[in-house]
């Protein structure tokens, strides 16, 4: 059985944290930034960025000189639904 989408994006309390911070901040944020909010080792943070964004949970502006930077994607009902439960949990 395959893991559905949810189960990936989801399944560790590092992605959640990382969906979390990206809908509270009002600007991209690089991948240093997000380490810093979150607490999570370079490593940790890579894999499950690269998971949320092949999800299309987050979306990548890659600048031709600059850090990648990280932004929620509001467009996809599942993350728009997310941030609603987060809202009315008291996580956001």
């Amino acid at each position: 059985m395959s893991e559905h989408p949810i189960e990936v994006a989801l399944g560790s309390i590092g992605r959640i944290r990382i969906l979390r911070s990206l809908m509270l901040a009002d600007k991209p944020m690089t991948r240093y930034a997000l380490q810093k909010v979150t607490g999570l080792k370079s490593r940790d943070l890579k894999k499950d960025l690269d998971k949320l964004a092949s999800l299309g949970w987050i979306k990548v502006i890659r600048g031709p000189r600059a850090p990648d930077k990280y932004v929620i994607n509001r467009d996809l009902a599942e993350v728009k639904i997310l941030e609603e439960l987060f809202k009315t949990a008291g996580y956001l």
